[in-house]
């Protein structure tokens, strides 16, 4: 664990220095890393950039325009950032990096985001939605509460989350430093395990492209 533990850091030195896009790719390569460690130590399945097919018979992702909210129109697929399905949960997780000093996260939306229209909270519920559509079928009696949704902010601003009770219990929120933390309270046995056989098969049917599959660890 060691040797990713240095990957993590090496990330994290060049996420500092990068700017514009280079900054979230970086981020997402060190939640990926972070989350190889429990794929190594806990098995499971791993998938950064998990773009898959969306349900047509669900809505799309909650935008804002001019205060008002809005449902933009749906595509064909949509994507995952970092995909961790272990033995026990689905952890969907949204990665972040936005050049701000303070972000502040209500239930509506985002702000302190240079021209940011949808929250990144919003944009993991769409995700999630559209994901559970697929994969009801593999989790024991279809119940949403094997998949945890995560949100995380992998730079360095400070962040304020007014957000309700129901919606932080819902869609997590955590930064990169804690993000082994939350992953570990949140990856407790329920009722049932999960079929990871089962779970892999339905990703790879719905998957559209990806830019890392580690197929499932028992």
């Amino acid at each position: 664990m060691a040797n990713l533990d240095n990957q993590i850091n090496g990330l994290l030195g060049k996420m500092t220095q990068a700017g514009g896009t280079g900054k979230g790719t970086y981020g997402e390569q060190a939640v990926f890393k972070v989350c190889e460690e429990f794929y190594q130590t806990c098995g499971g399945i791993l998938i950064h950039s998990y773009s898959y097919n969306v349900d047509q018979s669900q809505a799309g992702n909650i935008k804002k325009n001019d205060g008002k909210l809005y449902v933009e129109r749906l595509g064909s697929t949509t994507e995952i950032d970092v995909l961790y399905v272990s033995k026990y949960r689905v952890f969907p997780i949204e990665v972040k990096a936005y050049k701000a000093n303070t972000i502040t996260l209500t239930d509506d939306g985002i702000s302190g985001c240079y021209k940011t229209d949808k929250s990144p909270v919003h944009q993991n519920e769409m995700h999630c939605r559209h994901l559970y559509a697929h994969i009801f079928k593999c989790l024991p009696d279809g119940q949403t509460k094997y998949v945890v949704p995560i949100v995380c902010f992998v730079d360095r601003a400070s962040i304020i989350d007014k957000r309700s009770d129901w919606q932080r219990g819902y869609i997590l929120l955590t930064i990169l430093d804690n993000l082994k933390e939350t992953i570990k309270i949140n990856n407790f046995p329920l009722e049932y395990q999960l079929n990871l056989t089962s779970l892999d098969n339905t990703l790879k049917e719905q998957m559209q492209s990806c830019e890392k599959y580690f197929p499932p660890r028992f």
